[in-house]
């Protein structure tokens, strides 16, 4: 691999190894590299190839924490060098560098590196600092994030996007039902594969309608306060509505798995979901619409096929499965037009 370098690429390892973070972001990762063995990042950068930085090295100092470095195949190889790990293994833990995110130029190019101004796919999210402290890890670790947040279950820890504005993480000791709630969207996964989580992406588009029009709902005002968080402040809307997405996914399941959608069936479910939102505090007049659409798209017949370890896997309706992503954030695994952060009259 080193004769391929060219004349100036870096021909071995740094002293001092650095274990990449499963999903971390490059410009994470090479920054942690770079410190680890004594040099700035700027400095860093220079033996990755060629790119454009700022003048000011603690502004770039700053990038991990804001964006996301991207190399074409040249600069992953040098950078691969740098790391002492292969290409492909760093392609494992680093998403920013799969080969649907290189820069363009061939393997004879030179070696690039870029920094946009917004990640190209997904958002960075601090990892947890107790998972990062017993890896090791130094400086603090960034993840390339299909959603704008993470929860750590192990240690009770939720983190998003904020990048410095506010608190870096929510102790979730104070708001066990969000831990609780993220629990049990990994049951759902994990018992039904991508079926349940799209279930819960469904859930968790219908509960954004709701708090984009009713964000003064006083459990989620309640939780937002506690998590030192504004009521209304967007970033905090992941977090307040987490536990009634989870338990509305559920009721979602069950009507999935009973089957009943004629008109008497859907109207009984509805009404179940309803006494549901009355126990929230979630205006049912006003909330309601969200629900019909959804049944408007799951009023197909789901059926069963056999999956890989001989159970059952949930296959959704058509009128889901023509919209739902299988992979990317809650909004694009929904078959639910709404996002976080439009305005209640878009919605």
């Amino acid at each position: 691999m080193l004769d391929d370098l060219g004349l100036y690429g870096p021909r071995r390892a740094l002293p001092l190894r650095v274990g990449p973070v499963a999903g971390e972001s490059t410009g994470s990762f090479v920054n942690r590299l770079a410190h680890a063995n004594g040099l700035s990042l700027a400095d860093f950068l220079d033996r990755v190839g060629q790119g454009e930085a700022s003048a000011d090295p603690e502004r770039v100092e700053k990038y991990p924490q804001c964006t996301e470095m991207y190399v074409n195949e040249a600069g992953l190889r040098y950078l691969s060098v740098l790391a002492g790990r292969t290409p492909g293994l760093l392609q494992q833990d680093l998403p920013s560098l799969g080969a649907e995110w290189l820069l363009a130029g061939g393997p004879e190019e030179a070696a690039e590196w870029r920094w946009h101004w917004e990640p190209l796919a997904g958002h960075l999210v601090r990892y947890c600092l107790l998972c990062g402290d017993g890896l090791g890890a130094g400086k603090a670790v960034w993840l390339m994030s299909s959603d704008s947040w993470q929860v750590c279950a192990r240690h009770g820890y939720w983190s998003d996007e904020s990048r410095g504005r506010g608190p870096d993480f929510v102790e979730l000791a104070a708001l066990p039902e969000t831990l609780t709630a993220h629990r049990v969207r990994q049951q759902l996964t994990r018992r039904w594969g991508p079926a349940g989580e799209e279930l819960f992406a469904d859930a968790f588009q219908v509960a954004v309608y709701w708090w984009t029009r009713m964000p003064d709902t006083v459990c989620w005002v309640q939780r937002a306060w506690t998590a030192g968080l504004g009521a209304r402040e967007m970033r905090a809307a992941p977090l307040v509505i987490y536990p009634e997405a989870a338990e509305l996914a559920g009721a979602m399941l069950d009507f999935e798995r009973a089957g009943q959608r004629d008109a008497a069936g859907r109207a009984r479910w509805l009404a179940g979901v309803e006494l549901l939102m009355v126990r929230w505090g979630v205006d049912v007049a006003e909330g309601r619409q969200a629900l019909l659409v959804w049944l408007g798209r799951h009023r197909m017949e789901a059926s069963a096929a056999p999956g890989p370890a001989g159970g059952c896997r949930l296959m959704l309706a058509s009128g889901h499965d023509r919209i739902a992503s299988r992979t990317g954030s809650v909004g694009q695994r929904s078959c639910l037009p709404w996002q976080l952060g439009m305005a209640a009259a878009e919605m």
